[in-house]
């Protein structure tokens, strides 16, 4: 599980990378519905959360658990403000290899996935799960991000739009 958990989390940074490549800041500043994130706050959110969420979580289960501190999910809006998609998938990609040498540097082994932290909503979780939610994690942004990209872009498509299931029942919004 830890090498499979690993092996995810080292591909979505050039996964998302490849995904904003050609998109124009339109496409990027996207919003798919009222309070909705558009891309560049979804990439804020996944570098923030690399800085203030799972490997503080992870070294919490690790050293004896305890009660995890809550995570602000906006928080990286704040601290990334102003920054652009392409500058933020860069911060992204090169904090998660921090973090995965950091993980690597645990030598984790099949007991202390069964560790456990308190997770100030869900209460007791194990690392097992924070592992697993965090490759869980990286696949939903990468899928959000996709889906927003699909939208902006596709608000051109006239007839074909009976074609895509993320446009046929979705309906864009009015300015």
């Amino acid at each position: 599980m830890i090498e499979q958990v690993h092996d995810m989390l080292s591909q979505t940074p050039r996964a998302i990378e490849a995904l904003i490549a050609g998109a124009t800041e339109d496409a990027l500043t996207f919003r798919d519905g009222a309070g909705s994130w558009n891309c560049v706050e979804v990439l804020a959110h996944l570098a923030d959360g690399e800085i203030t969420d799972w490997m503080p979580r992870i070294k919490k289960i690790r050293s004896g658990g305890g009660r995890f501190t809550p995570f602000d999910r906006e928080g990286g809006f704040l601290r990334y403000n102003g920054w652009t998609a392409t500058a933020l998938v860069g911060e992204f990609g090169q904090l998660r290899r921090g973090n995965l040498e950091a993980l690597d540097a645990m030598c984790l082994t099949s007991a202390d996935l069964e560790k456990t932290g308190e997770h100030p909503e869900f209460g007791r979780v194990t690392l097992r799960q924070l592992l697993a939610c965090w490759a869980t994690h990286d696949l939903a942004h990468a899928a959000q991000i996709s889906r927003l990209l699909t939208r902006a872009f596709g608000r051109e498509v006239g007839p074909w739009v009976k074609y895509f299931s993320l446009l046929k029942d979705w309906q864009a919004p009015t300015a």
